[in-house]
């Protein structure tokens, strides 16, 4: 019974292992012309919330308050501060909260753990 129990865990670690650098990977730097396409997208969208990672390491969280052909202006939710950024200075821009795919990954998670917990409640149960 514990050897069954134990090839599940082993064979779920395994399958596990494959989604490690998909989860844990880090994005490369936007291009400028994304960068634009992305806050247009967003402006038109009406989804101005946004979360900016600059190249320097800095972070800037706000609303798009207008685009201009060179940059953005970000006015700023606590302090209400207007910050001017250039495109090339973004190295990502997300929205705020968690994105669909995270939310997703998460929902399988949850999903594949009940399932692993009936399949181990129903391989002990078994022969009562």
């Amino acid at each position: 019974m514990t050897k069954r129990l134990l090839t599940l865990a082993i064979a779920f670690a395994i399958l596990m292992t494959f989604f490690g650098p998909a989860v844990q990977g880090k994005k490369k730097d936007e291009t400028p012309d994304k960068v634009k396409t992305e806050v247009e997208t967003r402006l038109r969208k009406k989804e101005e919330h946004v979360k900016v990672k600059l190249r320097n390491g800095s972070q800037v969280k706000g609303r798009i308050a207008q685009t201009s052909d060179n940059g953005f202006t970000v006015v700023e939710d606590k302090s209400g501060s207007r910050t001017d950024i250039a495109y090339a200075d973004v190295s990502n821009v997300e929205g705020r909260g968690m994105s669909k795919t995270k939310k997703t990954l998460i929902g399988v998670g949850i999903g594949a753990g009940a399932f692993i917990a009936l399949v181990a409640y129903a391989l002990t149960h078994y022969w009562d």
